[in-house]
Formats: C-alpha cells, structure tokens, sequence
C-alpha cells in the first residue's frame, strides 16, 4: 500500500465530508473521537483511512512485523501521511501530535485486549477497537466510517476557530488591563490549568517580542506518561534548542518536587530554571531555602518566584504587549492540550466579562 493512495483517499473523503450528512449517527466513532487519549484516535483515523485504501489490511495491525494476516506499517502511514493531512486541513483537531504511534498504546504489533491499558475509560475504548475494527470488511464500509469521522473532526476544527475568533479592540494603558486580567485568572486553579496558561501566554507575548524562531511548548497538568520529549511542564524553545525550562505548581509542594524536576532539567543540560508557583501553593521555606544552596553549590540556580512576581517581571520587560494576542493563545492553546472545558471556559467568560468579546 503506497503512502501516495492513502493520501487521495483522505482528500477523497475530505470532500464527501463537506457536503450534507444524511444524519445517521456512529456510536463507536464517537465514542472514541469523543474521549481524551490521543494515540487511540490516530489509531482509528490510519485503521480506516489504511482499509479504506486497501481493504486486504487488517485494521487492527498497527507493525508491520505483526503476525495477523493483512500486517501492514501502520507508523509509517500515520506519520507521514495521517499527521500532515491533520495539520494542514483538521486544524489539529485530533491532538496536534506530530508522532502519535511512538505512544505507548501504539508500540504493541497490533490492537489486542492482552496490551497493557489503564483500566477505565483507556481500557474500554482499546475494547472498543478490538471489537469493531474486525468487523469491517470492506473498503466500502471503512471509507463511510472515515468520511463521518473527518465530518465530525471539521466540525471540531470550527468550533476552535468560533471560539477564537473575536478582536479586543486596543486600550490604553493595555499592560494594566491584561495585568488585570491575569489577575481574575490566578485567582482560579481549575488544578494548575490556569497557573500554566498565564505563565505560557506571557512567553508567548515575551518571545514573540525577542525572537523570529520560538516555541512555548504548553504540556498537559498532571499527566503520567508524558512524552520523553517534554523536559519541565512549560518548555521554551528557541532557534530549536530548550532555552528556558519552567516547573509549575498551584498546589503544596516539598523539597523532593524541587528536586524531581530540576534533575530533569540537568539532564537536559541546562543549569538553571523556573520554580513558579500559584497562589494555592504552600512550602516550607526552611526546607526550599536548603535545598536552593544545595544546587547552587553543584552549580544549579532554581528560581522559586511566586507567579505575581514572576508576571508582573515579564510583564515589564514586554515592549507591546496584546490582549486580543494573549487571550488567543490561552484559547488555543487550552484546546491544543486537551484542557478540561471548565478552564477553556473561565477563560473565554473572564475575558468576555472584562473586554466585551
């Protein structure tokens, strides 16, 4: 199966995608579209983009060393053919994730009710898979199934762009403004999502001021498994390189959580970072202030700076900075993330309350 057949395939679909649904409705797809764990929609999305291509594949395969008949490379066509289409035509509505299949869920040869899962909500979609992919024995049926999830994919790709699309007008003394606006936020927790989007939008502000090539690279709160490629839960990257490593904590934190995240940080090859902690957060200062010394006479500088001294820092260090710019960034990147839609919420409400969007 070339990479080349799959792409007209999706583009295929894209277009029957775009036209009136006749209103039937496909439970398994949403159930699995509708969920939070990623690997298993690009799973979904390659099953039936691959069999509706060639329907001598076996949808459950996902490595070509499989063993089921109708092994295919299921990696090879989602890298370089399901991720491109979803970042050029889907807005990133499936996650955004540039390689999905070196995921744990995806490492197995293929789809099957023995591979380690969590057990709940991760189990019973993996279930799902294994039950319905099976059935589907034609191209014909495996193409249906993936025009009505690009058509339910477009559907969340608009509601993205709704959701952003407004203009605060300019105001004066715009600094003080988003000062203020930034403070209603910090004032919430929503379990740390808050702390880390106003700190990420600032750098968003910050870089996009100093520097052509960046990249605030926003990561999921309290997540276990978290990609070997994050470093600390705010990553800022510059001219390709990690140039600013930020660990975040709206909550009660210790020495150990000081140093879990600036070992990771050295090991990255970096000697100093950012300990920013909201105002839901509490410490023993005898026991911070000694574990500061400690790695600062190995060479290590950890800033714990309470995140209204942190903010209103940067905040001074930004030439012009944007409420229409900011407030975006925290919607897209809220959504980009997988949020919950309680923070994306209380986002957009504070804004609209303060500027009237």
């Amino acid at each position: 199966m070339r990479k080349e057949d799959v792409e007209r395939t999706l583009y295929r679909a894209l277009d029957d995608a775009k036209r009136p649904s006749d209103g039937r409705k496909n439970d398994f797809i949403d159930f699995v579209l509708d969920n939070t764990h990623l690997t298993y929609k690009y799973i979904l999305i390659t099953a039936l983009a691959s069999k509706a291509t060639d329907p001598s594949i076996n949808p459950l395969c996902l490595q070509a060393g499989s063993t089921l008949p109708g092994a295919y490379d299921a990696r090879t066509i989602c890298h370089s053919v399901i991720v491109p289409f979803e970042m050029t035509e889907l807005g990133k509505a499936l996650g955004g994730s540039n390689e999905p299949f070196l995921n744990k869920p995806a490492r197995f040869p293929e789809l099957s009710k023995q591979n380690a899962v969590r057990r709940g909500r991760d189990q019973s979609i993996l279930y799902a898979l294994c039950d319905e992919l099976p059935k589907i024995r034609t191209a014909e049926q495996a193409y249906n199934m993936l025009v009505y999830a690009i058509r339910k994919l477009l559907a969340e790709k608009a509601r993205r762009e709704r959701l952003t699309n407004f203009h605060i007008m300019s105001l004066n003394a715009e600094a003080a403004q988003l000062m203020q606006y930034m403070d209603r936020l910090l004032e919430e927790n929503f379990e740390g999502e808050v702390l880390t989007l106003v700190v990420a939008g600032l750098y968003e502000l910050y870089m996009s001021d100093v520097s052509e090539d960046y990249l605030v690279d926003v990561h999921p709160v309290n997540q276990s498994g978290a990609s070997s490629k994050e470093v600390s839960d705010l990553d800022i990257y510059r001219n390709g390189s990690l140039y600013i490593a930020n660990e975040l904590k709206d909550k009660p934190f210790t020495d150990h959580d000081l140093r879990h995240a600036a070992d990771k940080v050295i090991a990255a090859g970096k000697s100093q970072m950012h300990f920013i902690y909201g105002r839901h957060s509490s410490y023993d200062y005898n026991t911070i202030a000694a574990c500061n010394r400690e790695y600062l006479s190995k060479g290590f500088i950890i800033n714990v700076v309470p995140v209204d001294y942190f903010v209103m820092t940067v905040l001074n260090l930004i030439d012009r900075p944007s409420i229409d710019k900011y407030v975006k960034f925290l919607l897209q990147a809220a959504m980009q993330t997988k949020f919950k839609e309680e923070t994306i919420a209380f986002v957009r409400d504070t804004a609209a309350e303060m500027f009237g969007i």
